[in-house]
């Protein structure tokens, strides 16, 4: 994940002996940027206009709350810890050249990420926040990383499924008590809500995936939840050249214009309705470059096109 920051000005730049303190002196400066973003523009359209007419409608805005906001107070507090910040940086150049990005972050419990809180998750489902009687049955997060987005969602479902290609994370996903999945093989199971967050544009086969989501979820009243970060670039992670053997062709320049042709092009020729659109900021845990990353990240919910 790369960072949308790009207002440091380092026309200027100490002369430095050592790597420390370049390292110590390039994060403070990547923070005072981060410290001075309106956080609002996260949740934001840049020109709402540019959506279709009838898909206009279907964009609700949210704001920062304070899980969030917890999440980026956690994350400036670890990227203090300097002497776990180096280590890890160390330790992930040569376990790089053996795993992959995502097995190393696992082993080393590092890189969780943010999409969305428990109450932002429960309105997208339209579910009363804290209510006993709206749980759903069962959940299935594909590509669930270690789990920490997940256990956003689990306090409304009563049972976790999840799948993962990474070994190492699968490990992760065990010990917090969820049921690990094959990755293209989901038995007879159906499952009242999915979830495909960020994973579209890192999948071989996405359109068979989508396809096998319409087979397995609950057609009376499943919900589908995509998230997706525009502009849109496809990469996959376990292939040589990183080439999907599936591409999709997304039409347009700007963020609304793919959204428009993810919604007509993608999803509902893969038999799926779009009922909600939204956008959030996709944030993950720093480094010793910064103490969080962030990107924009489009939510889509769906359901069965009956």
């Amino acid at each position: 994940m790369t960072s949308e920051c790009n207002c440091c000005d380092h026309s200027y730049t100490p002369h430095f002996r050592s790597t420390w303190a370049r390292a110590v002196y390039n994060k403070i400066q990547n923070d005072r940027c981060l410290e001075d973003i309106d956080h609002r523009i996260w949740y934001k359209l840049e020109n709402n206009n540019l959506l279709l007419e009838n898909i206009r409608p279907l964009f609700i805005q949210f704001n920062e709350d304070n899980d969030t906001k917890e999440f980026l107070q956690k994350s400036y507090e670890k990227s203090e810890w300097l002497l776990t910040q180096l280590f890890h940086s160390v330790v992930t150049s040569l376990l790089t050249l053996f795993l992959t990005r995502t097995s190393t972050n696992g082993l080393l419990g590092r890189g969780s990420m943010f999409v969305y809180s428990t109450e932002q998750f429960s309105s997208l489902l339209d579910i009363i926040s804290n209510s006993e009687t709206k749980k759903f049955q069962s959940l299935l997060d594909i590509g669930a990383s270690d789990g920490t987005v997940t256990s956003q969602m689990e306090p409304l479902f009563n049972q976790i499924y999840v799948t993962e290609m990474s070994s190492t994370m699968q490990w992760r996903l065990k010990q917090r008590g969820y049921t690990v999945l094959d990755t293209d093989n989901w038995q007879d199971l159906k499952f009242d809500v999915i979830t495909l967050l960020n994973v579209l544009d890192r999948c071989e086969k996405p359109l068979t995936l989508l396809k096998n989501i319409r087979e397995h979820l609950n057609e009376t009243n499943g919900r589908l939840i995509v998230s997706i970060v525009l502009l849109f670039q496809q990469y996959f992670e376990y292939k040589n050249d990183h080439r999907p053997s599936e591409q999709l062709i997304i039409d347009g320049n700007t963020p609304e214009e793919q959204i428009n042709s993810f919604i007509l092009n993608v999803f509902q020729p893969s038999g799926f309705k779009c009922i909600k659109v939204t956008k959030l900021p996709y944030l993950c845990e720093g480094d010793l470059e910064r103490s969080y990353y962030y990107l924009p990240d489009y939510i889509f919910v769906l359901e069965i096109d009956k």
